[in-house]
């Protein structure tokens, strides 16, 4: 692409050269430049003189975004929106944008492999095997096929959907709730939070983190849930009150948990959640694959371009 670069383009986000290589590879003629840490300060030198942001999973503070001189744009990089201050950039006058389903195919594969792992013990074998301990159970205790499971989703967005109709090549029965009630083109059934707590085998989280959503899971619904159950989260870690589960797998009245996402993230090593057998955690690598990493990063080079340009952006993109 020839003529002048775009920007510039303040991606918060401390990378290793090998990957802003990689980024500035997919984002073709804009201008980049990285935070050199995820400290505030760093973030806060890193939007000096841009005009476009992009936030990753550490957020934008508040602060970093009123020190934004020249912001025109903040476009985050991914589909939730929870740690970006939208009203301080309202206040501005900032236009904000994400990327609404980009990732979701990634997402879903992720949740997928993660149930299957959580139910056969993937882990445990694993590391058992690499430890030089060759154990061949008859049976492993608890280990469970996903294709006998019952499957409930909560939330039905692009996610969620993908999840369904990957579920469904492994003959489970799904249910799925949402608040916007039933969904068309899909072989899921639509069911109350209730029943689906009540009555399936895994319960998988797929909602954005709003006031709302916050601790959509708290004592009470961990208290209806089977006592076979595993609860699936690779939304976010908001949705869960995180000390009702501590207590519930603590005291084994579910079978488990498989979480990529937690309530304050980087998850701190004295987290509970770390040290249950019956947790299989993860650090958010949700969307973290090669092909995600193309498919994303072009999509939000896209939209600026398209904002520099003049030529709007999909007001699908557009945060309110």
């Amino acid at each position: 692409m020839s003529g002048a670069l775009i920007g510039p383009v303040a991606v918060l986000d401390a990378m290793p050269q090998d990957m802003q290589d990689k980024v500035r590879g997919y984002a073709e003629g804009l201008d980049l430049r990285f935070a050199r840490s995820f400290s505030e300060e760093d973030f806060a030198e890193t939007v000096k003189g841009a005009a476009y942001i992009v936030p990753r999973g550490r957020g934008l503070p508040a602060s970093v975004l009123r020190g934004a001189d020249s912001v025109r744009l903040v476009h985050q990089w991914g589909t939730g929106y929870d740690k970006i201050p939208v009203s301080v950039a309202k206040e501005m006058g900032v236009t904000v944008a994400r990327s609404p389903g980009v990732n979701a195919p990634t997402i879903a594969d992720l949740t997928i492999g993660m149930m299957i792992s959580a139910l056969r013990r993937i882990p445990l074998h694993y590391n058992n095997t690499r430890a030089g301990k060759w154990i061949v159970p008859e049976i492993v205790p608890g280990a469970r096929d996903l294709s006998s499971q019952k499957v409930g989703l909560i939330g039905f967005g692009a996610i969620g959907q993908l999840v369904a109709k990957r579920l469904t090549g492994f003959d489970c029965e799904v249910l799925y709730y949402r608040r916007s009630g039933e969904a068309e083109g899909t072989s899921a059934r639509y069911a109350e939070r209730d029943e689906i707590l009540e009555t399936c085998d895994i319960v998988s989280l797929h909602m954005p983190l709003t006031e709302a959503s916050h601790h959509t899971i708290g004592a009470a619904e961990l208290a209806r849930m089977k006592a076979d159950a595993l609860l699936v989260n690779t939304g976010r870690g908001g949705l869960i009150d995180e000390a009702a589960l501590i207590d519930t797998l603590t005291n084994k009245r579910i079978a488990g948990a498989a979480l990529d996402v937690f309530t304050e993230e980087p998850v701190q090593p004295d987290n509970p959640l770390l040290r249950l057998d019956n947790v299989l955690p993860l650090p958010h690598i949700g969307g973290h694959s090669e092909d995600n990493l193309k498919r994303m990063v072009g999509h939000w080079a896209s939209n600026i371009r398209a904002f520099h340009e003049g030529r709007g952006i999909d007001e699908s993109c557009i945060v309110t």
